[in-house]
């Protein structure tokens, strides 16, 4: 699954299971480790990540349930959404 994001100051592009942020340089993070950020567990993420983690785990979780779609980012989100 494919999600892009709209900022004014960066794009945000979530992949399989990388979350891509370009916001003057590249950087990435594998989708896991977005998750478990936002859940407040231990996680190394750039800061540019760690400031969209929220919209990323929103937008993952609306995605995923107008597709009806399993995968493993969901399976990984799924102890959030209930």
């Amino acid at each position: 699954m494919k999600v892009r994001l709209g900022y004014p100051d960066r794009i945000v592009e979530v992949d399989g299971e990388a979350v891509y942020v370009f916001r003057g340089r590249l950087v990435s993070a594998p989708l896991k480790e977005v998750v478990r950020y936002y859940r407040g567990e231990d996680a190394l993420l750039p800061p540019a990540i760690r400031e969209i983690s929220r919209d990323v785990v929103a937008a993952i979780l609306r995605t995923s349930a107008l597709q009806n779609e399993p995968s493993a980012a969901l399976q990984a989100l799924h102890s959030i959404s209930g």
